[in-house]
């Protein structure tokens, strides 16, 4: 899947650059547009199936530095997933150049106990595209 984004002045630094710490938040902007394509996005998720997805595992490698005023899009999806974990890889490219490269890993709580849970058989098959 692809999210496509273009950077605000808030996110840069006195140089005019994109802080590292908005990378994480791009992920997240990402996922949540996946999940709305879905048609499973996370108020859905935490209000019918009683769940709250988490983040687990960040792992950013920064490649090329994004300027202020600069769109790119970020290539995403589903790299790994078993019965209680699924991962995500991006990539975030402008102009075909590669920015940076990332993966998050995620579980999914019961939103009363807070204990991890196996993910929802109707958010699995949503995961897997089936």
């Amino acid at each position: 899947m692809i999210y496509k984004r273009k950077v605000q002045f808030y996110e840069t630094d006195a140089q005019g650059i994109v802080h590292h710490s908005n990378y994480p938040r791009y992920f997240e902007e990402a996922r949540g547009y996946y999940l709305e394509k879905l048609g499973y996005p996370y108020d859905k998720v935490r209000k019918d199936l009683k769940t709250d997805i988490v983040l687990l595992e960040l792992i950013i490698e920064y490649k090329k530095p994004l300027y202020f005023g600069d769109s790119f899009e970020i290539k995403f999806g589903i790299s790994e997933m078993d019965k209680f974990f699924f991962s995500f890889e991006y990539t975030v490219i402008k102009n075909s150049s590669i920015i940076a490269i990332g993966k998050t890993k995620h579980a999914c709580l019961n939103r009363n106990t807070g204990k991890i849970i196996s993910i929802p058989d109707i958010l699995r098959s949503k995961l897997n595209g089936t």
